[in-house]
């Protein structure tokens, strides 16, 4: 709870790009009741309707949607509480919910407008219920419908619906959840139809970046190398996922499989491998993506989903006590990142190495690729002056990485102290013979 109160609390709201563009969509839809017409969907932001209400009533319009985002989070967290605490190792559930909070890329995203908190928030919730093995009626039509808003709330997510709905059918046997496609794209054709006057007007006509240093700059659309996009979005320095989420990468299905109580009513292995197909979809999609980046944002903002899986990964590994010396520290070193990924995008989130975004945009590159101007290291470059509330912030998190550290670093002890006696039996030259 106080990890998610300094969350909350310590972050100072913005609106900027995307988020800034949805929240005056809004506006003008609800204030003004003129039909926008930008390239965003408005699913996700009309949801905010009933805090936009209640600013008509305190006047602070900007505050209250400024705190949609957080509040569609703490939902999410409510949710998976409720549907995980009798049926999952309370340990477990723990530590999950801890690294969701302060050991993930979450913060960025709960300053500002953008999208991607609606999609993660209820395609994670829905996805969570899928794995519900004998569901009560209506569960699983509720979550397909929760699972289709989040995708139709980012239409390039529908590759990653795709994904799952083929995954369902096929463990299911059933046809049935192919339906999910079919009413995510009769939302998001009609939403296009009904704001810009054509099913198939999307508003990213010419829309492209900046052209720079980079090859393939300055074109729109999908016109991005598929493997120079997929190597990017895994491997660099400043957007890549196995920095960001670096706990997706952990082969965890069947230890979460068992995780799960005798006579659990979900499959929490299941629900991992659910989310890990979504956000592979979107790997996909965004690979040829000319803004796969996802523009001047801190981190790969389109892939927010994938902390769900990489945060369940790592949250198992750290509560195995039959672990390998060589595995605690492969644990110890990811969860490390993970916690620096999360005080980072805390503390520094605004901290921007502006050369690569001078002249043009020509080196914007450097902050994609690089370490140096990456926001994971570039702190550590520029080391800026701490304020009390970013001390405050660095503290908390230290404390996290401690606590969760703690055991790991305890068994690696007892690893030593069994080596170092086994070394000193076999060394003693009592004991040897000509």
């Amino acid at each position: 709870m106080l990890g998610l109160a300094v969350l909350l609390i310590t972050q100072e709201h913005r609106l900027m790009g995307d988020g800034l563009a949805r929240y005056q969509a809004l506006i003008d839809l609800l204030g003004h009741q003129r039909m926008p017409d930008t390239a965003y969907s408005m699913i996700g932001p009309l949801f905010a309707a009933p805090l936009w209400i209640l600013s008509q009533y305190t006047g602070n319009t900007e505050g209250l949607l400024g705190n949609y985002n957080p509040l569609l989070f703490c939902l999410m967290l409510g949710a998976f509480y409720l549907m995980l605490r009798r049926h999952v190792d309370a340990g477990l559930l723990r530590r999950f919910l801890l690294i969701l909070t302060t050991g993930s890329m979450i913060a960025p995203h709960l300053a500002d407008f953008y999208g991607e908190t609606f999609t993660m928030s209820t395609v994670g919730v829905g996805l969570l219920a899928l794995a519900l093995r004998r569901p009560p009626k209506g569960i699983r039509a509720g979550a397909w419908a929760l699972i289709v808003l989040g995708v139709a709330n980012t239409p390039a997510s529908i590759v990653g619906l795709a994904f799952v709905a083929c995954l369902e059918s096929v463990r299911r046997r059933r046809i049935g959840p192919m339906v999910s496609l079919f009413a995510a794209v009769a939302l998001i054709v009609g939403e296009s139809w009904l704001r810009r006057g054509g099913p198939f007007v999307t508003g990213y006509t010419d829309n492209h970046g900046a052209e720079t240093i980079m090859p393939y700059s300055g074109h729109s659309g999908f016109s991005y190398p598929f493997t120079l996009g997929l190597l990017a979005i895994v491997f660099s320095f400043g957007k890549g996922l196995l920095w960001f989420t670096p706990g997706l990468f952990l082969p965890v299905r069947r230890r979460l499989s068992a995780a799960s109580k005798t006579g659990s009513a979900i499959d929490l292995g299941y629900a991992w491998l659910l989310w890990t197909t979504f956000t592979v979809g979107l790997v996909v999609i965004y690979a040829r993506w000319w803004a796969w980046y996802g523009g001047m944002y801190w981190g790969p903002r389109f892939f927010l989903i994938a902390i769900l899986p990489a945060a369940l990964g790592l949250a198992v590994w750290l509560g195995d006590p039959r672990a390998s010396p060589i595995r605690t520290v492969i644990t110890l070193g990811l969860l490390a990142v993970s916690v620096w990924v999360a005080s980072n995008g805390l503390a520094f989130g605004d901290l921007w190495a502006w050369t690569c975004y001078q002249d043009g945009y020509r080196l914007e590159a450097l902050c994609h690729f690089t370490p140096e101007f990456s926001p994971l290291w570039y702190p550590l470059v520029a080391r800026p002056d701490l304020s009390p509330s970013q001390q405050l912030q660095l503290m908390l998190h230290a404390a996290v990485l401690l606590w969760l550290a703690a055991p790991l670093v305890t068994r690696l002890a007892q690893y030593a102290r069994a080596l170092t006696r086994s070394l000193s039996a076999r060394l003693d030259l009592k004991t040897w013979r000509w």
